[in-house]
């Protein structure tokens, strides 16, 4: 039992450290289309869908509520994201990727894909992650 929580730790220590340094990694690539790795993730939520609840958005990114508002919040002042009121329901707003987004994630999404083909070249460690459930 004891080698196995050891073991355990050890995994959760080194995938901790590997998201860290890929995220010192590729902040600086994000910050040259100036959006943080929040914002970024966002961007890609957004261009996946339609217009996205801050519910939709904090499912998709991960990303917590505070933190969430403030960064679409940066994103709206920039032109890169827009909110409007769900027709069908006028309580809740929608955030949709204004064309400036789209622009920005579609240059910063080129750049991160050739630091995964670097970290990852047959994909196989996506693969094993991509597999990996968050509840």
């Amino acid at each position: 039992m004891r080698q196995a929580q050891a073991a355990e730790a050890s995994f959760i220590r080194a995938l901790t450290r590997t998201a860290r340094a890929v995220t010192l990694r590729i902040e600086p690539l994000l910050k040259e289309e100036g959006l943080s790795l929040d914002g970024w993730l966002v961007l890609d939520a957004l261009a996946a869908g339609d217009g996205l609840t801050m519910t939709e958005l904090a499912g998709r990114t991960l990303v917590t509520g505070p933190t969430l508002t403030r960064v679409v919040d940066r994103l709206v002042t920039t032109a890169a994201a827009y909110r409007e009121v769900d027709v069908e329901d006028r309580r809740r707003v929608r955030v949709y990727l204004a064309p400036r987004g789209r622009s920005a994630h579609q240059r910063a999404t080129v750049r991160l894909a050739e630091v995964e083909r670097e970290l990852d070249p047959d994909g196989g460690v996506l693969a094993k992650l991509s597999d990996v459930e968050v509840e």
